[in-house]
């Protein structure tokens, strides 16, 4: 059966009524409408494919407390970005508790030293921790934030998630500020972030593409490149990353215009420059388009069993090769990459119930995670008309890596060492009961573990 926890929350206060569909939700609802393959997975439920690990292989937990998310969903002063709206305690014992769950520990300082522990065993290092002075890039999914304001009401990380990582970093795995680097690559890192980060931790390093205000510039390293087997491309990561010893990946629950949807995969499109310098996303994504734009010049739609550039760029040992935890933020999720944050948000789908989604998701494993993602997504009905097409091609591809569907020969770093399994995918049985197979004892896929507040 699922395994579900209860944890403390604070901060609790009375949901605002949900006010009508955006017209702009409508819209774009209207014009994706067409022509638009539905989800339907290739396989049968409960049928694990690939190689689970983490201290408990194949675990995603799931934290859902509603008290995290109080905003009415149309002001802007103060934005869903403020406290008073996006709750600090509340939100903080939501990583707490996911990150117990993940380390199978019963307190924040056990559950990092097991988690490093099992990384570093995993890359042949031996049973150690994390040391002193060893750096951690954070990847922080900030696709539509373009200056260093508040964002108005652009869906971006949650400030207040940010802060509640950097005070566990630092207070509960040892980690110094400056050892710590936050980033995005081709977007900017807004007030609301680093601000409240700075001010709280002095000499924590926030890297963009601007290099302003306080902020580094993020610069590519062509030492250790990544170059694509399909179309031979090669594209670049910024020295923030190739100088880390570790890396975690904290994306957004949406879908996309593109691909479907974009979680932990598609946030490294943030981390790519091209030979010249300039953002390199645009390079990924022939390969990576399951639905069509419906607007502008047509990008060719891919099937299952094709050819993904989100296996490389996360089997790359500068990326998925150093990456110790991903994180979902889905306080707010948004209907895709595009839109901005509004009560067309809310969720439909139960345990919502037409409120916001306040969750968060946690793993050691990059597939597990996505594909945990991608059911609740593909479950929402208001996001009927956007998770469309072979989404889960990417997770067939990753989790089979060594002997992929396309029958791709996957070496990201061009070294004769073709990678092997990224992870574990499978679905889950229903949308009501939400099992996989560890939660059912049918197999050794995911393993998704519920934790809910003890007031709900």
């Amino acid at each position: 059966m699922t395994l579900s926890r209860r944890y403390p929350a604070t901060c609790h206060r009375p949901l605002a009524r949900v006010p009508a569909l955006a017209v702009a939700g409508l819209l774009f609802m209207a014009a994706t409408a067409r022509a638009q393959p539905t989800f339907a997975p290739s396989e049968p439920a409960n049928q694990p494919m690939g190689a689970a690990f983490g201290v408990k292989p194949g675990r995603v937990a799931w934290a859902f407390d509603p008290a995290a998310t109080t905003w009415n969903g149309t002001t802007n002063a103060p934005g869903w970005w403020d406290d008073s709206n996006t709750h600090p305690d509340a939100v903080a014992n939501m990583l707490s508790a996911t990150l117990r769950a993940v380390g199978d520990a019963a307190d924040d300082h056990d559950a990092w030293r097991k988690i490093f522990v099992d990384f570093n065993q995993r890359k042949g290092k031996g049973s150690v921790g994390y040391q002193r002075g060893e750096k951690i890039a954070i990847k922080l999914n900030l696709n539509q934030v373009h200056d260093h304001g508040n964002g108005a009401n652009a869906s971006y990380i949650a400030p207040q998630l940010v802060e509640a990582l950097l005070r566990q970093l630092v207070q509960k795995a040892g980690v110094a500020p400056v050892d710590i680097t936050f980033y995005d690559a081709i977007r900017g890192v807004p007030a609301t972030i680093f601000d409240r980060c700075t001010k709280a931790f002095p000499g924590v390093h926030f890297a963009d593409s601007t290099g302003t205000d306080g902020r580094e510039r993020a610069v590519a390293d062509r030492t250790k490149p990544l170059t694509l087997t399909q179309g031979g491309v090669t594209l670049y990561f910024p020295t923030c990353v190739t100088q880390a010893e570790y890396l975690i990946n904290v994306a957004g629950l949406k879908g996309h215009t593109l691909a479907g949807m974009t979680v932990c995969a598609k946030n490294h499109l943030g981390s790519l420059f091209t030979a010249d310098g300039a953002p390199g996303a645009r390079d990924m994504h022939e390969s990576i388009a399951v639905r069509g734009r419906g607007r502008g010049p047509a990008t060719p739609v891919q099937g299952m069993g094709v050819y993904n550039g989100l296996v490389e760029l996360n089997g790359h040992e500068q990326t998925g090769g150093k990456t110790i935890l991903y994180l979902v933020d889905a306080l707010y999720a948004a209907r895709h990459n595009e839109y901005r944050l509004d009560s067309s948000c809310r969720w439909e789908s139960a345990p919502f119930n037409k409120r916001w989604t306040s969750s968060l998701f946690a793993s050691q494993d990059g597939v597990a995670i996505d594909s945990v993602a991608l059911d609740f997504l593909r479950s929402e009905p208001t996001l009927a008309t956007i998770v469309t097409g072979a989404v889960d091609n990417y997770l067939h591809e990753m989790a089979l890596a060594n002997q992929p569907p396309s029958k791709t020969v996957y070496d990201p770093e061009k070294d004769g060492k073709p990678l092997k399994s990224l992870g574990v995918h499978e679905h889950w049985n229903n949308d009501a009961e939400k099992k996989y197979s560890r939660n059912l004892g049918t197999g050794a896929g995911i393993e998704l573990v519920s934790l809910q507040p003890s007031s709900s």
